[in-house]
């Protein structure tokens, strides 16, 4: 285990006042690790918005500090923001001390969740990935084959977790112990949208199953 893609669901993460200031934004994507000082992590991400309402240096939130804004640029109805973030170490900083762990391009947080993409030695990743776990919840890890990199196949994150929500409350039992609308109430989606998303993994699951089969 070299690499790991680590998914996180909005409506897992959504509480946390660290997520619920960066959903206020499009998204943030990582684009590279800066340098340790005193133990705290400096990155840079690219910050999207709609209204130029990116967090001003110096907005603190739950380990997470804004350190500067190194340029700005509008296209279309987006402003993109070059944004210096520092973690600090009692947070995440920890984890890269040794240096044998780093975050990959692809991380990054959307309306859709959480994504974390992280390569390293295999006992750091694993302190990492289960630290991880007891701060919030993980709907999906993906591990790297071979020489294929992180991979994304089969169902979305959001697909996974109506397929999650309807194995749990009985739809894939005989008879179904809950239905469409119910399933649509537990996830606050529309019928319409959970029957196209069912259909879709399920397709994926079966496909992939009798890839493996032959």
């Amino acid at each position: 285990m070299r690499a790991v893609r680590i998914e996180c669901a909005t409506p897992s993460i959504e509480h946390d006042p660290r997520a619920q200031a960066a959903l206020r934004a499009v998204s943030w994507d990582y684009r590279g690790i800066l340098d340790l000082i005193d133990g705290n992590l400096r990155v840079m991400c690219e910050c999207i918005t709609t209204d130029s309402g990116c967090p001003p240096p110096g907005f603190s939130v739950g380990g997470i500090t804004v350190v500067e804004i190194l340029e700005e640029w509008t296209t279309d109805y987006l402003t993109h923001h070059l944004v210096v973030l520092e973690f600090e170490s009692d947070f995440i900083g920890r984890f890269f001390h040794s240096r044998d762990l780093s975050l990959l391009a692809g991380s990054n947080i959307t309306s859709g969740g959480l994504v974390i993409q992280v390569a390293g030695r295999q006992s750091s990743l694993v302190s990492f990935l289960n630290a991880l776990r007891e701060a919030i919840p993980v709907e999906r890890i993906t591990t790297a084959k071979d020489s294929e990199g992180i991979i994304q196949k089969g169902p979305t994150l959001q697909q996974y977790r109506i397929i999650k929500i309807a194995h749990r409350h009985g739809w894939y039992e005989a008879p179904k112990k809950i239905s469409i609308r119910g399933l649509a109430s537990k996830l606050g989606l529309s019928k319409s949208t959970v029957a196209e998303q069912l259909v879709k993994a399920e397709s994926e699951i079966v496909g992939g199953f009798l890839k493996k089969s032959r």
